[in-house]
């Protein structure tokens, strides 16, 4: 998930970075207070979700989020506003959400648990650096078969595989596939889940 949040107040913006950064550990927020920056930025990095101020200095955050949907229509918006009287206005760009400053974690809970259009916090990193080899069958895999007392030629022998392709599997050099996996987790007496499991 990628957020952006973009307020003219510098502070909104911290408070909001530190707040989402605890609501969605996995995801890439960042934060800009210049008008100039929020459409550049979301073509850098195509946010999952805006949270747009609606009054920015020299700006419209409603035309700026137009802008946005025109390069990527299912995009999340969000409004922050300390005026209510922009709530029909926002509508027009079929937002998500309306927030009314001051925001706090309950809002921005519901908001981003009643999304237009649903995303995860994981990101495309995090599973890369997961499931990579070394992190998911590198680590649990050494640790479960260290836990039962086996040396990887022991593994190797009742899965009936090279000694070589534990080895490699263990240093992320090779995943097993599916079939090859179940049967480790068979082997080990634990469950799949537990060996790719965060």
């Amino acid at each position: 998930m990628k957020i952006l949040i973009a307020d003219d107040y510098p502070m909104i913006v911290e408070d909001l970075l530190d707040e989402l950064s605890n609501l969605c550990p996995n995801a890439m927020c960042l934060g800009t207070s210049s008008p100039s920056e929020i459409v550049p930025l979301f073509k850098e990095y195509s946010f999952d979700i805006v949270f747009m101020d609606i009054d920015l200095a020299g700006f419209n955050g409603i035309e700026l989020a137009k802008k946005i949907l025109e390069i990527k229509p299912r995009t999340n918006i969000i409004y922050i506003t300390g005026y209510e009287k922009f709530a029909l206005d926002s509508y027009k760009t079929v937002a998500s959400a309306f927030l009314v400053k001051p925001v706090n974690t309950e809002m921005l809970t519901r908001a981003l648990e009643t999304l237009r259009y649903p995303v995860s916090d994981i990101t495309d990193e995090l599973l890369q650096a997961q499931y990579s080899g070394k992190n998911i069958i590198g680590t649990k895999l050494t640790k479960y078969r260290e836990e039962n007392g086996m040396n990887p030629q022991e593994l190797a022998d009742a899965i009936n595989v090279a000694v070589q392709t534990v080895y490699r599997w263990e240093r992320g050099e090779r995943i097993p596939n599916v079939i090859t996996f179940m049967h480790i987790a068979k082997v080990l007496g634990i469950t799949a889940e537990k060996l790719i499991s965060f």
